[in-house]
């Protein structure tokens, strides 16, 4: 792994009115990482991708993509820049078919309201993509006859076809069987490591076994930061999930 920074985040805070949600969050993220993103629910996860993403701007501090600062910087600047994000609420067109919606994220696609059946072919590469995470079997199925699990890779197929350096995962497993997540997994440690990942994950067991390092949230700061051995053992981090953590 490089020690090229992918992600910086300094000083970041945000407030909706009197309700503090991110105060003076420092984050780096090293190219190529896997970096693990903890807390109880309202820690201010979501809010910090939001930020992070360009969908929500901060109050204060600075966010960096590979040394540029990218602060001011629009969703589609950012995109345009290598910065990609999953939902934790799938986002994709569900009346057409697999096809279309990757060729739709990789700017093939054709405005919905003229979309016809249609067999555009897709670049090697994201057809190997989509191979990659299961795809092949489904490409002329309807969004809308998916199972959910098949859904989430879908919509990491589709930002994958963005050609992301860094890649938001916001809650990835959710609502997925152990199989699924199990699959999900899989996928997930194959990637590239030309592509960093930041995730957010409540399911303990694949965040720990996926992440490189892991920083922990909590009442919007960064709580603790490690690897996954190190967080695991930490009695502030088991107080916190315990709810017994009051810093």
């Amino acid at each position: 792994m490089t020690e090229e920074q992918a992600l910086g985040v300094a000083g970041i805070a945000k407030s909706f009115g009197s309700l503090v949600v991110a105060s003076d969050v420092h984050l780096s993220v090293a190219a190529g990482a896997r970096h693990g993103l903890i807390g109880v629910n309202g820690a201010g996860k979501t809010t910090l991708f939001n930020m992070i993403a360009g969908e929500l701007k901060p109050d204060r501090g600075d966010i960096y993509l590979f040394g540029e600062n990218i602060t001011r910087d629009s969703v589609i600047q950012r995109t345009l820049k290598g910065l990609g994000r999953t939902y934790q609420v799938s986002t994709m067109v569900p009346t057409v078919t697999v096809r279309e919606n990757l060729a739709l994220a990789r700017g093939t696609g054709r405005v919905p309201s003229l979309w016809r059946p249609w067999h555009e072919a897709l670049d090697d590469a994201l057809m190997s993509t989509a191979e990659q995470l299961g795809l092949s079997p489904v490409m002329d199925e309807l969004v809308s006859n998916l199972s959910h699990g098949t859904l989430r890779q879908l919509e990491l197929a589709m930002v994958l076809a963005q050609k992301p350096r860094l890649l938001l995962l916001d809650e990835p497993a959710a609502g997925l069987s152990r199989s699924e997540r199990q699959v999900l997994a899989g996928l997930l440690r194959d990637l590239p490591r030309d592509v960093t990942l930041l995730m957010i994950e409540h399911d303990m067991d694949m965040v720990l076994a996926l992440s490189d390092r892991i920083s922990v949230l909590h009442h919007g700061e960064v709580f603790v930061e490690g690897t996954p051995e190190e967080i695991a053992a930490h009695d502030g981090v088991r107080d916190i999930y315990l709810g017994r953590a009051h810093g």
